[in-house]
């Protein structure tokens, strides 16, 4: 009788075992419900414009822009409206439309706002009242991709305890994949390929090896 409950025991040690390797097999996909390599969500960027006295942007304003659109994704995606507040503003969103559109911006979801005047802000701290005011600002809406950090979670022991501090198998590689995706949208609806879009892949990717790289915004408006 003795040995018959050892055996039960034993049994049950062993069925416990059993699903804790299973669960320790599939622990990078329940750990990854809880923090996944990726989320897709809407994003709203904006940034405000101060021109120079000819018309320009400061290096550094133009600095800001670029990043701006740069972390929204493409800019086949973006919807972006432009709001000028000065009749120096007005005409530096038509050239600044122009430019966008010849970069890839859809026309449909590119839109320049009706001017819109403010009051000026005199602030007696600055010298001689200098005026303090914007002639633009751009607004981009994008759904985009936000990636978690999949780096090593503990650096310090991971040649000791390789397997546990390394973290979550896999992580690495589902944030490269989303963000080689073109549209974010797929990574969280299902979408019936139409009949070019193979075309259109192909074209992509031979653009991609051989075109050649180009800043967003080259353009030297003092030209016009």
């Amino acid at each position: 009788m003795r040995i018959f409950s050892i055996s039960i025991v034993f049994l049950l040690f062993l069925s416990g075992c059993d699903h804790t390797v299973h669960r320790l097999r599939n622990g990078s996909s329940e750990a990854e419900k809880g923090t996944p390599a990726f989320v897709v969500k809407p994003t709203v960027s904006s940034i405000s414009l101060q021109l120079q006295e000819n018309g320009s942007l400061k290096k550094s304003a133009l600095d800001g822009l670029n990043a701006l659109l740069r972390n929204q994704g493409r800019l086949s995606s973006q919807v972006i409206r432009l709001q000028p507040y000065t009749d120096k503003g007005n005409v530096f969103a038509s050239h600044l439309k122009d430019s966008l559109l010849s970069l890839g911006v859809q026309e449909s979801k590119l839109k320049i706002l009706p001017i819109q005047y403010q009051a000026t802000t005199i602030k007696p701290d600055l010298e001689n009242d200098k005026q303090d005011k914007w002639d633009l600002s751009l607004t981009s809406e994008a759904m985009v991709v936000v990636t978690k950090d999949c780096s090593i979670e503990d650096s310090q022991a991971w040649s000791v305890h390789s397997y546990e501090s390394i973290g979550t198998l896999g992580c690495a590689n589902r944030a490269n994949i989303a963000q080689m995706v073109s549209d974010p949208r797929d990574l969280i609806r299902g979408r019936t390929l139409d009949d070019a879009d193979g075309v259109h892949a192909v074209e992509a990717m031979t653009r991609y090896h051989e075109s050649d790289v180009t800043p967003l915004l080259d353009i030297d408006f003092n030209e016009d």
